[in-house]
């Protein structure tokens, strides 16, 4: 009889014991499911927030990579400009250096008959440096031309030359020579520095 009550209470034990794995087990999942839709309800309560703030990093980050090709883009063109000006500078001390040259010469030679061609005239008012004077006489006689002079800057390279009357000027100083071609010495600059960059 003992026995038997053994067996039954064991019996009865067993079932408690799967019953109570089963219900906690249930419980269990219920609460994972109950938790999971919280937060589910939480993520949808504030995805707009979020979606927001992942907008705001992605304006944030772009506006940083624009900025900071911006910055680099204004640092190449402001180097891109010092270069012009130094090349244009050491042009100019160049031909500075070589002004008793003949290669001086061939040039201002060169600038007189661009003269005659623009103002379609052989007598000329020469707006010139002090120091071209002697050359710029020497050299309009041996081509036909009447010069009248009038000071301009020592430091002045080339000439300006215009009409008696003058109606037509033809600005050939250095300067202005230069000044014309700074679109194509700023594009030679680019050119090489691209290829420095590629190296």
């Amino acid at each position: 009889m003992s026995e038997q009550l053994i067996r039954l209470i064991n019996s009865v034990m067993d079932k408690v014991k799967a019953d109570s794995e089963e219900w906690i087990s249930n419980l269990s999942l219920k609460y994972e499911a109950e938790l999971m839709s919280v937060i589910e309800d939480e993520i949808r309560k504030h995805s707009n927030e979020l979606e927001e703030v992942d907008r705001q990093t992605m304006l944030n980050r772009e506006y940083k990579l624009y900025d900071a090709s911006m910055s680099v883009k204004a640092e190449y063109l402001a180097l891109i400009d010092e270069l012009t000006r130094d090349v244009i500078s050491k042009v100019k001390e160049r031909i500075n250096n070589e002004r008793d040259s003949e290669a001086y010469s061939k040039l201002i030679t060169t600038l007189l008959n661009q003269a005659v061609e623009v103002t379609q005239s052989r007598e000329l008012v020469v707006t010139c440096s002090p120091r071209d004077k002697q050359l710029i006489s020497s050299l309009a006689a041996k081509m036909g031309i009447s010069v009248e002079f009038k000071n301009g800057d020592e430091g002045m390279l080339g000439l300006i030359a215009s009409t008696k009357d003058g109606s037509v000027t033809y600005e050939a100083t250095i300067d202005d020579v230069l000044n014309r071609m700074i679109d194509s010495i700023r594009s030679i600059i680019k050119d090489v520095a691209n290829e420095v960059v590629k190296q």
